[in-house]
């Protein structure tokens, strides 16, 4: 047990080194602003379209935030408050209206249940990005998926 230690210990050791060694290498300039050291890069990823599912029943009061961001185009930012007991269907509902009033007419945006359904309305239309950005809904999980 204690030549375990010491082998976890050395390991840590050595990727702490390792991580000192990179971040004297890396200039200042070229790190975010907003980042703290360690920090990772989410990568956005656009498609043509997406499904949202939901399932469950919220068990307290809460909020969900997303943010919607067409390529090339300012992101915008969606917020559903939900109350105990509410159903999936109706966050559904609430989130449905949020994402059309977001998306404008560049996007097809369909409700059916607990599932919502994104698409671009034409060719020309950007591809778009949609993430939660927030969520402190417990009972209530969230799919969102390539569709």
């Amino acid at each position: 047990m204690r030549s375990f230690t010491v082998v976890a210990v050395a390991v840590l050791a050595v990727f702490a080194v390792g991580e000192w060694a990179i971040a004297q290498e890396t200039p200042v300039a070229q790190q975010p602003a907003t980042a703290g050291p360690g920090a990772v890069a989410i990568p956005v990823i656009y498609v043509e379209a997406m499904r949202i599912q939901l399932d469950g029943k919220t068990q307290y009061a809460g909020n969900v935030k997303m943010e919607f961001k067409p390529q090339g185009q300012d992101a915008k930012l969606l917020s559903v408050d939900v109350i105990p007991k509410m159903k999936s269907d109706e966050i559904a509902r609430d989130l449905y209206k949020q994402l059309t009033l977001a998306a404008g007419s560049n996007f097809k945006v369909k409700q059916s249940g607990d599932r919502i359904t994104i698409e671009k309305a034409s060719k020309k239309a950007p591809t778009f990005s949609l993430r939660i950005t927030n969520q402190s809904v417990l009972g209530v999980s969230f799919l969102i998926d390539k569709d």
